[in-house]
């Protein structure tokens, strides 16, 4: 597949002036009482193997009356690119394209709680092959992200579609930001899921991983003293696409490839509570 030749919007590091990467509530947001704490467990699906140049789906759902706070994709290639991370009922849902010549295998990860969540949706936006899309998911008034991400995996209106590769799934306070970048020949539909609690959580975001033109790396957000992870992703410029982003037992790690034509940066961001 051509690459596309993508145009650098800016730096990460000028996102990361704003509570996008600080981890700073939005001005105004008021705290929220506490409520029934409860823990968290990360649960991995089963393996999925995906053909060359081809999408592939897989979930995994969390068991004994529990449900997802959050969750992640893991992969085994540099070449297999995440179009698609969200919460669909019970479960965790992953996509992925194998952009490389040999099959290749992923992995859906979700963090189960019996805690009480609501999902909540951004609107379904069509992204023309070779744009950028970016749509937001609201948690209700009083209430704050956990977790979440975007969809646009395998939902194209045409033939040998699912190549929206995603390279941003964050929180900012109350919603979810998930942003695509459409590789493939035909429309696409991005629509981004946030989880949402009133349990106070707090974001961190990793420092920046410095990739040049054409490099795959990975970054990593830890959680504070005694928090666990929620929920996480990460961001960057619109031209590092994401490979995998999951939770580890006390942060977030995600690797992504640089498409651009300049050097970039990557920031890994998690979400994390009290258990």
């Amino acid at each position: 597949m051509s690459r596309l030749r993508l145009v650098a919007l800016g730096t990460a590091g000028a996102l990361c002036a704003t509570a996008l990467c600080t981890g700073a509530a939005p001005a105004g947001t008021k705290s929220v009482p506490a409520q029934v704490r409860a823990p968290h467990t990360i649960t991995v699906g089963t393996p999925q193997t995906v053909g060359p140049h081809d999408s592939g789906t897989r979930n995994v759902p969390c068991q004994g009356g529990q449900v997802p706070s959050g969750g992640g994709v893991r992969t085994t290639g540099n070449g297999v690119f995440l179009t698609a991370t969200w919460p669909s009922g019970i479960s965790w849902e992953g996509d992925v394209y194998n952009d490389t010549n040999t099959p290749q295998t992923f992995t859906p990860v979700a963090i189960c709680t019996p805690q009480q969540h609501a999902t909540r949706s951004g609107p379904a936006v069509s992204v023309p092959s070779g744009q950028t899309a970016i749509v937001r998911a609201n948690c209700d008034p009083g209430q704050v992200a956990t977790g979440g991400g975007p969809n646009a995996g395998d939902r194209g209106t045409g033939s040998d579609s699912g190549q929206a590769y995603i390279s941003q799934s964050s929180d900012i306070g109350q919603e979810w930001v998930g942003r695509v970048t459409n590789h493939g020949p035909s429309a696409t539909i991005l629509q981004t899921f946030v989880r949402c609690t009133n349990t106070p959580h707090t974001a961190h975001v990793s420092g920046p991983t410095r990739l040049a033109q054409g490099a795959t790396g990975t970054a990593h957000a830890e959680c504070g003293p005694g928090e666990v992870p929620t929920g996480g992703g990460g961001l960057g410029n619109p031209a590092v696409d994401f490979n995998e982003s999951f939770p580890t037992t006390t942060g977030w790690t995600m690797r992504a490839t640089n498409h651009g034509s300049i050097p970039l940066d990557l920031f890994a961001r998690v979400t994390c509570t009290q258990p």
